[in-house]
């Protein structure tokens, strides 16, 4: 009797929900193939209308060059993300800049993480994501889907190194095989950024390595 009462508020519960904001939320310094195979993945499992892409304007001149309008712009000209659907936020795991937007009574928040983040967010709020335990709101309760890691992986490191480094020629291939096609401004665009953050880090390295050399010195002399 117990299972039955049991099961019979659950679906009460369950049919209060009316819509599902899935947001995947990242740096994307820069956002590449890698991102949109796990968005593609994400608007085939929840539909196109429910996936969002959550990202920050914080830049720095080490790891983060690019601001939220030229991520906007490498998502929508390269891959033909709407741009309705890509939305500047400051807390990936409370992105109210979007679930604000829907009703927090009737609509489930589902955040997007990979494998290496499943056991990350812990917690009383958030909950492992199964679509028949999807039961409250985002105001009580939020849910971590782990993205499946897509077919041959790319790593942000691996592709701000080859956009930064070698032949003009080298990078514009690596660029067509990254993004399927050659656009000559967001080519630009992301190369002079990171170009630039390699020639920060190299000068930072340097300066650290004639302090050290400076501090080594002192030290032998005393």
């Amino acid at each position: 009797m117990g299972n039955i009462i049991k099961e019979w508020v659950s679906k009460i519960l369950t049919e209060e929900i009316e819509k599902t904001v899935v947001v995947y939320s990242g740096r994307f310094q820069p956002f590449h193939s890698g991102h949109y195979a796990t968005y593609t993945h994400l608007v085939s499992k929840f539909g196109s209308g429910n996936v969002y892409i959550g990202t920050s304007n914080k830049t720095d001149s080490f790891k983060s060059p690019f601001k939220f309008v030229e991520k906007k712009q490498i998502m929508t000209k390269m891959f033909g993300i709407p741009s309705s659907k890509i939305v500047q936020i400051k807390n990936p795991y409370a992105p109210k800049e979007i679930i604000g937007n829907f009703d927090s009574d009737t609509t489930a928040f589902v955040t997007v993480v990979g494998e290496k983040d499943r056991y990350r967010l812990k917690g009383k709020y958030f909950d492992p994501y199964h679509p028949d335990k999807i039961q409250m709101g985002y105001r009580d309760k939020g849910y971590v889907y782990v993205a499946p890691e897509q077919p041959n992986p790319v790593s942000g490191t691996q592709v701000r190194r080859e956009l930064s480094r070698g032949s003009d020629s080298k990078r514009k291939a690596f660029f067509k095989k990254l993004y399927g096609k050659f656009d000559p401004k967001i080519f630009n665009k992301i190369t002079s950024k990171l170009v630039k953050v390699e020639s920060v880090m190299e000068r930072f390295l340097q300066s650290f390595d004639i302090a050290n050399t400076i501090s080594e010195a002192n030290a032998s002399s005393v």
